[in-house]
């Protein structure tokens, strides 16, 4: 385990989560087969993130709330007015606020999901040599070089994947929803539609492919290490007079490599959920206070702003799908890659 440098992670993880996680302590955990995540501790967390993000978003909810109602007053006392033009020409200022309000929001939750995509990506990025590296160490050469080739080309994929198209279009999503609630005709309902359409199957879509990579490679590489191995083994403890000691010893060192590179696996797999875990919890927050929002609004205000605020809820919950989805796609490749390796 000495030969393994483990600064460089440690650096990456400080940066993003502080120091309060020792990530070569928890390799050494995951070698002994302890637990390497508390429930009770994560419980309370996720209840101070909600309760803390409430709080901070408090003030633009109060603002939004108050638009809605005061749009919903001026049309539904659009009677006193001689000219409706006035009662329109109002709606339509208020709106605009509204417009503006929530594209700063939405702005807030495209920096908290690109900061986490940026988080993922570099501790991948410092995690793949030393990972690799212990597992070529289990004699899984040939894994360890498709493995690491197709990571690389996965960190590098992933990146422009969400920075370049599924961020573009979930923000071509919102731009749609609100121009299309401007006015009382729905004219562009089948375009907002047909963008979170492109978004939903193209995450799937990756999901899929690297499922599908997975399923194909642990097929092959795997078993081929795994005959290789077997065969020096048996050739070591043919050797006359020291072939059972060479063997054991043989035997002893592949093992203790397998758990170097299992337990790196699990701690990897705990660093990644705990770099997206408040972002997650940040955006679900967001979310939900959309939805209810909506729901609250209802009763009273005009149909169009209680849309906008559900369909605001929507995009959201596509910046949560494309966080989880990334972080789905590099659990499944260190789990499965471990797995897979590690008979």
């Amino acid at each position: 385990m000495e030969e393994i440098d483990f600064g460089e992670i440690q650096q990456v993880l400080d940066e993003i989560l502080g120091s309060g996680m020792d990530f070569r302590q928890m390799v050494s955990q995951g070698m002994q087969g302890e637990n390497l995540l508390s429930v009770k501790n994560l419980g309370g967390l996720l209840q101070r993130i909600f309760l803390e993000e409430l709080l901070a978003q408090k003030q633009l909810w109060i603002h939004i709330l108050i638009l809605a109602v005061a749009a919903a007053v001026l049309l539904h006392f659009a009677d006193v007015f001689h000219n409706k033009n006035v009662s329109h020409i109002s709606f339509c200022m208020i709106y605009m606020l509204l417009f503006l309000l929530l594209l700063t929001s939405f702005r807030s939750s495209m920096e908290i999901a690109g900061e986490v995509f940026g988080h993922m990506r570099d501790f991948m990025t410092v995690l793949a040599p030393s990972y690799f590296l212990a597992m070529t160490l289990t004699s899984y050469i040939t894994s360890a070089g498709v493995y690491y080739e197709f990571i690389l080309l996965l960190i590098s994929g992933v990146r422009w994947f969400m920075e370049a198209f599924i961020m573009p279009c979930i923000e071509i999503y919102v731009l749609l929803l609100l121009a299309d609630h401007l006015s009382k005709e729905e004219r562009l309902t089948r375009f907002t539609e047909l963008a979170e359409m492109v978004v939903q199957w193209s995450l799937k879509a990756a999901l899929a492919a690297v499922m599908g990579f997975h399923l194909i490679q642990g097929v092959v590489s795997p078993a081929a290490d795994a005959f290789r191995n077997t065969a020096v083994s048996q050739g070591i403890e043919m050797v006359p007079g020291v072939g059972d000691i060479s063997g054991s010893v043989a035997d002893m060192v592949f093992g203790s490599a397998m758990l170097i590179k299992n337990g790196m696996g699990a701690a990897s797999l705990i660093a990644l959920i705990l770099i997206c875990l408040v972002p997650l919890a940040k955006l679900a927050v967001i979310m939900a206070a959309y939805y209810v929002l909506a729901a609250v609004l209802q009763p009273v205000s005009d149909e169009r702003i209680t849309e906008c605020l559900s369909g605001m809820g929507n995009a959201v919950k596509l910046l949560f799908q494309a966080v989880f989805t990334m972080l789905v796609l590099f659990l499944l490749t260190i789990a499965l890659t471990t797995a897979l390796t590690g008979r």
